[in-house]
């Protein structure tokens, strides 16, 4: 999965999305995870700014790493622990690849998410949690 995650994290969800099965359980692990990083993302670019939303984001980023241990530990049959372990280097590594994009898209129009494929992201993720 981790090859997977650096190959398909410079892409937006979209485009993610319209080309593999959303009923996989890969797939929705990999939305969980990317959703979990850009909210962590998101936490951090608010945190000074707006330390409820930051919070709030947080929070959804956490719940979002949780459901796809949950779903790795049932899916897969991982135990917790490598499961947890797992979910949170991948967090990790999208989670950069976000900050590298904002501070890319940053440079060009000072903001951290509009005018690039974050933004749309985040459209798509809010409509996960709410979906939840």
């Amino acid at each position: 999965l981790s090859n997977f995650l650096v190959a398909n994290s410079e892409i937006s969800l979209k485009d993610y999305i319209q080309k593999e099965d959303i009923e996989k359980d890969s797939t929705q692990i990999y939305l969980l995870s990317r959703c979990s990083a850009l909210y962590t993302y998101a936490s951090a670019a608010t945190l000074k700014t707006d330390a409820v939303s930051s919070k709030n984001f947080i929070e959804t980023a956490n719940n979002l790493l949780f459901k796809s241990v949950e779903l790795r530990v049932i899916d897969y049959k991982e135990k917790l622990e490598t499961a947890q372990k797992k979910a949170s280097e991948e967090r990790k590594q999208l989670f950069e690849t976000y900050i590298l994009e904002g501070k890319r898209n940053w440079k060009l129009n000072k903001s951290y998410f509009k005018g690039s494929y974050i933004a749309e992201d985040l459209s798509i993720c809010t409509k996960l949690v709410e979906d939840k």
